[in-house]
């Protein structure tokens, strides 16, 4: 036990630290620091209870501490405290304390030594309030790298366990990793210090069972002017469970995408800004001509309009509207051949320039639809060749019937007026029969231009609601 001389108290007097002398929790002798820190003065401090300067709820603390000081060791063994000191106005202020026992004019006593500690207090405090707001996770570690000293709110929504677990040290995080990625996160935690900074990606098993992904980035700091020494270790640790599935979905799409754009009947190609081919599908391949999707890549699609001016105002109406749906256009293979398409293409822009990057196209091959439009129009013609053909041989047969009718009659007749009436309508039907003949010679004229130089007919209404083919 340590006997305080009458200097030694004048130094405790002197020093900025509060020191506070107790016998029984009575204030032998206190310096002018802790003085201030109660707001009274000085002389009026001894023979003052101790603990009408320490907030209620803290007596039973601080009353253990100061009881756990041995009296014949100088050394205090209990460490240091924390309390609420409340001063003769009723404000509080937070101290750290640190206690051994000393002799005091001849009595066993406790030394008391007081540091204000309320503005680091508050300042942890509201950096604590920050950290729990934060939804990502962020744990302390020590110098060691092996065990946490605190960690934020924001564990529970991720792991499902509260803070409080982690400081404990009951579920470090490291034994909460998916078994399949226990490997390399333990070789991440193991090599962190000499790195310094790192980051890794993996699962973890929430309290629930349910599988999350992480991105863990772990952080070295040193002590100022430490000398490389190491202060504490930072994990700051994100789900990234919503970003991971939309990767897998995304991938899922691109496989699907890529399907169809390989198995598709339609030729696709997409093209950079400057026309220049980036993907192109074996339709596509086929309908241009390439001879491999390497000759196309080295290729512009600028070659295959025939017409620059239309090409230009082709890729301005897709600019300006975003994208166009089954634009006929006419397109020119690498063997010369024009081929009627119908595109439907669209554009896609830089995110911050808004300049057009690349364009998706798909074409449909007109060249089958428009074979098949012209052999239903020339079966349509056809239909109408016949039912022409079919009315002048009924017409034929009516004439012809009737001409036999006075021919008959004609043969019949004794009166000369009767016989001559008969014979000139012999003779008019005959006239009907050689216009008949006539328009047969005609429209099979107009039969024999179509097979030797076969153009659609012109559709025109036929005055109830139909259509009929004008054979020119």
């Amino acid at each position: 036990m340590q006997l305080l001389s009458t200097d030694q108290l004048r130094i405790l007097d002197a020093i900025s630290q509060g020191t506070v002398i107790l016998k029984d929790g009575i204030i032998r002798h206190a310096n002018a620091c802790f003085a201030a820190f109660c707001k009274t003065g000085q002389a009026g401090l001894p023979g003052h209870p101790f603990f009408d300067f320490v907030i209620p709820k803290h007596h039973r603390r601080v009353g253990r501490y100061l009881e756990s000081i041995p009296a014949d060791n100088s050394v205090c063994a209990a460490g240091k405290l924390e309390f609420t000191l409340r001063d003769i106005d009723g404000a509080e202020s937070f101290m750290i304390m640190q206690a051994q026992a000393v002799t005091h004019d001849g009595a066993p006593s406790l030394l008391c030594s007081l540091t204000d500690i309320t503005q680091r207090t508050k300042a942890e405090r509201k950096l604590k309030r920050i950290l729990d707001s934060i939804p990502e996770v962020i744990i302390a570690f020590d110098r060691e790298h092996s065990r946490i000293e605190s960690a934020n709110h924001a564990t529970e929504g991720l792991y499902g366990l509260p803070a409080e677990q982690f400081v404990q040290n009951i579920f470090p995080p490291i034994d909460l990793v998916f078994p399949e990625d226990s490997d390399k996160v333990h070789a991440f935690y193991a090599g962190l210090v000499g790195r310094e900074f790192d980051r890794i990606e993996y699962r973890i098993v929430h309290a629930n069972g349910d599988i999350r992904w992480v991105r863990d980035e772990g952080e070295v700091v040193y002590k100022e002017q430490g000398l490389g020494r190491v202060q504490q270790v930072y994990h700051f640790i994100k789900d990234i469970t919503d970003r991971k599935n939309d990767e897998e979905r995304l991938r899922v799409n691109e496989q699907k995408y890529r399907r169809i754009f390989e198995n598709s009947t339609d030729p696709i190609f997409v093209a950079s800004a400057d026309g220049t081919f980036t993907d192109i599908n074996l339709a596509a391949l086929n309908l241009f001509g390439f001879a491999s999707r390497e000759e196309a890549l080295a290729a512009n699609i600028g070659e295959l309009f025939p017409n620059p001016g239309k090409r230009d105002a082709f890729m301005a109406l897709i600019d300006e509207a975003g994208g166009v749906t089954g634009q006929p256009f006419r397109l020119q293979t690498r063997s010369g051949e024009m081929v009627d398409v119908a595109v439907t293409a669209g554009c896609r822009r830089n995110r911050n320039t808004g300049r057009p990057e690349s364009y998706q196209v798909i074409l449909h091959d007109m060249r089958a639809l428009i074979a098949q439009t012209e052999l239903e129009t020339y079966r349509r013609t056809m239909g109408g060749l016949s039912d022409r053909l079919n009315n002048i041989a009924q017409v034929q047969l009516m004439e012809l019937g009737l001409m036999l009718d006075y021919i008959d009659a004609l043969k019949a007749a004794r009166d000369p007026e009767r016989s001559d009436q008969l014979l000139a309508r012999i003779l008019e039907q005959a006239r009907e029969v050689e216009r008949s003949l006539q328009e047969l010679r005609h429209l099979g004229e107009k039969i024999r231009r179509i097979y030797h130089a076969p153009e659609p007919p012109v559709p025109v209404p036929d005055g109830t609601g139909g259509i009929l083919f004008d054979l020119k």
